[in-house]
């Protein structure tokens, strides 16, 4: 692979970074005006902590990436300098891999536990439904 296209790949990768960080702010000022209640709240604020982590960590491999192209072909011949780079590339790569499966389940976990609620809550509506639509059958 030529310098160009880690180049290009990290420029691509740092787009995206700083689109998502620019929708993370957005999205986190839209939920801090609205009144939410505690739980949903605090569901907002670790969720805005996780994806800003994430999207920060992704901009650092797009500048890893070709800087460590760079420095690993061209200046720095030391094999371990390489070896240690690559391998803190590679945990941050991991770590920016599991902040995204915590964010997944963190989502599906909040909304189908919402889920849940509203089905409960359905439950209870149509069994009162239930209990007047036959209270005003017995009285006709």
């Amino acid at each position: 692979m030529d310098f160009h296209t880690v180049l290009a790949v990290s420029f691509v990768l740092l787009l995206a970074a700083a689109w998502m960080i620019s929708s993370h702010l957005r999205a986190w000022k839209s939920a801090r005006e609205k009144e939410l209640d505690a739980k949903e709240f605090d569901y907002r604020r670790r969720q805005f902590r996780r994806r800003m982590q994430t999207s920060v960590m992704l901009a650092m491999l797009a500048v890893a990436l070709s800087v460590g192209y760079a420095a690993t072909n061209w200046w720095i011949r030391s094999s371990w300098f390489a070896a240690v780079f690559w391998l803190a590339t590679m945990l941050l790569t991991c770590w920016v891999g599991l902040l995204a499966l915590v964010d997944i389940w963190a989502t599906k976990h909040y909304y189908g536990r919402l889920r849940h609620n509203c089905l409960m809550e359905r439950a209870k509506l149509e069994a009162e439904l239930r209990r007047v639509q036959s209270k005003g059958n017995d009285e006709l």
